[in-house]
């Protein structure tokens, strides 16, 4: 249950709020005609979004499309007396056609000459509706039924929103498939790069079709749903003006992002409404908020929305979840080590083997807690929060070196003459540099998509996120979950973000330089200390290369690559992972 509200939390909470906002409106049913508008004019703008945004191509003529899905259902409906989600669905198919009969001639054709081209075809279409008379001419299409479901007429405006609202919904979420498959993936690259696209092999032709279609299907169910909102339609509904609209739409919401058909929708559509009272002139309005836009969100209202919530509107939830974690209990014990308390989780306390777990960047003690649980108990098993980490104290020096003197001298407060080291990501440099400093307390080691003995740089992008992820507990935990990609979303998932949350915040940025500037390969080579090196090939930081610089350093090393895991081996499968690591400390 969990995993399928993560999955699919936005829709949940998207569907969530179209069924209760109306409520507040029920009894004011002009408001929920514009809400109703609003979701029709979000629907075609999507599919325009696809065409500009994502495909990158030019269309001012979307409103023909439009046209065409309102003029379909309306004759299908009133003068055939087809039922009117047959009509619907005819509407979207005969839109695309027309779509396809456009795109054929007009693909060939770039830019502007594009622009021009779907201009002419809007125009075009629209002379046709005023002077055929048998769609009403320039008097318009009069008395459209409501929507009706199985015979059910849906005559109230609540319900005809809940309509549109559920189509709307419907469309979104085949929208954001789209976009996830290759499919989406081949628009993008055309989108950057016409050139570039060809070159990788991606049928530049097909891929623009496709947007195109698929474009004109959602403005022709969008037109249907239109006439059925209005029930009167007419030429001028669907003209040069309306395609104009349909193009600020998206500029304005937001180009390439799924929500700023909607937030556009709600300034070009909804605002007209709010605003009609105010004695200035709507088209110096707009005018003046399209200048703003530009100026200040080139990317859309959608993106600066989007940047304000990273940047900002996570902040409070974030500084709340933090103080509250770190006021919790834990079942662990703190020891002084140079001054400093470090924090630790002891399990088989009297076992005569102990194992010591060394975290990654970002962690803590609980990314053992399942190999903790599951260790034999003729180990003794030993998890600690290194400094600047989790419950333990902040230090002033960040790098490997004093990481590895930390754990070396916890080491020895607690006793511990041998040790089998077991360790993680970051913990993995540190790991390393432990055996170097301490090889006649080391037996074994065991590392766990470990940063590589020659360091590991960071790509540059990794310095521009990381003060995101302090302030911004959502993007955090995004991070945190994709470097355990086959483990589901339960309660631990929680905490381990919870504890990335303690972690000293310089680390964020200086934790990455400190696995730049280490280089033990000369020290490690030729060192016969058993090693087992675990490597998960959906790992997106560590690589094959990078770990079998250990193969080529030291002799006994043991490398095990499995195809379907991440980052995160010990909580990824964790049963597997205590069972390889206790063999091979037996052996």
């Amino acid at each position: 249950m969990r995993n399928f509200y993560n999955k699919y939390r936005s829709w949940l909470l998207l569907s969530i709020a179209f069924v209760v906002v109306p409520l507040f409106f029920a009894q004011r049913s002009f408001l929920l005609t514009i809400f109703s508008l609003v979701l029709v004019y979000n629907i075609a703008s999507l599919g325009l979004n696809l065409v500009i945004g994502y495909a990158g191509q030019i269309s001012i003529g979307h409103g023909a499309f439009l046209a065409i899905g309102a003029y379909t259902s309306a004759i299908l409906t009133v003068n055939l007396g087809v039922p009117f989600i047959i009509a619907f669905l005819i509407s979207g198919v005969m839109a695309g056609l027309f779509g396809i009969g456009l795109g054929i001639p007009s693909l060939r054709l770039k830019g502007y000459y594009l622009a021009i081209a779907t201009l002419a075809f809007g125009v075009m279409v629209e002379e046709v509706a005023r002077s055929w008379q048998y769609i009403g001419g320039a008097v318009g299409f009069r008395n459209i039924p409501q929507a009706s479901l199985f015979g059910i007429s849906l005559n109230s405006e609540l319900a005809n929103l809940y309509l549109i609202a559920f189509i709307s919904i419907v469309i979104f979420i085949i929208t954001d498939n789209i976009l996830k498959t290759k499919t989406g993936r081949a628009m993008k690259a055309i989108r950057e790069s016409a050139f570039a696209a060809q070159s990788l092999g991606i049928n530049i032709t097909k891929y623009k079709m496709i947007a195109f279609i698929t474009s004109a299907v959602y403005a022709g169910l969008a037109g249907s749903l239109y006439a059925h909102t209005i029930n009167y339609i007419s030429p001028p509904d669907f003209g040069l003006a309306v395609s104009i609209n349909l193009l600020a739409i998206i500029v304005i919401g937001g180009l390439a992002t799924l929500s700023g058909g909607f937030i556009g929708s709600i300034i070009m559509v909804a605002f007209p409404f709010m605003l009609s009272r105010v004695a200035i002139p709507m088209s110096v309005i707009f005018g003046i908020m399209l200048i703003i836009v530009v100026l200040f969100f080139p990317r859309g209202i959608a993106y600066g929305l989007q940047l304000l919530s990273l940047k900002y509107l996570w902040r409070p939830y974030t500084a709340l979840r933090r103080k509250l974690h770190k006021g919790k209990k834990e079942p662990g014990k703190f020891i002084e080590v140079h001054g400093k308390k470090i924090f630790y989780v002891e399990v088989n306390p009297q076992a005569e083997k102990t194992i010591l777990f060394i975290h990654g960047n970002a962690g803590s003690w609980r990314w053992f807690k399942p190999a903790l649980e599951l260790l034999p108990e003729t180990f003794r098993g030993i998890a600690l929060d290194m400094p600047n980490f989790g419950r333990s104290d902040k230090i002033e020096t960040i790098s490997i070196e004093e990481y590895a003197r930390f754990v070396s001298g916890f080491l020895e407060e607690l006793g511990i003459k041998k040790v089998f080291l077991v360790a993680h990501s970051l913990g993995g440099a540190v790991a390393q540099k432990v055996l170097l400093d301490k090889p006649e307390t080391v037996e074994k080691v065991s590392l766990i998509d470990p940063a590589p003995p020659s360091g590991y740089v960071s790509p540059p992008e990794v310095y521009g996120a990381a003060p995101l992820m302090m302030r911004n507990r959502g993007l955090l935990r995004k991070s945190i979950i994709s470097t355990m990609p086959t483990r589901r979303i339960d309660a631990l998932t929680e905490q381990l973000v919870d504890d990335a949350l303690l972690m000293d915040s310089r680390c964020f940025t200086e934790n990455a330089r400190a696995l730049e500037e280490y280089d033990y390969s000369d020290k490690l080579k030729g060192n016969e200390t058993p090693l087992l090196v675990f490597l998960g090939k959906k790992d997106l930081i560590i690589t094959e290369k990078m770990v079998r610089q250990f193969e080529e350093l030291m002799p006994n090393t043991t490398l095990k690559i499995y195809e379907d895991c991440g980052h995160s081996i010990n909580v990824e499968k964790p049963v597997l992972f205590t069972e390889e690591i206790t063999q091979f400390l037996k052996a």
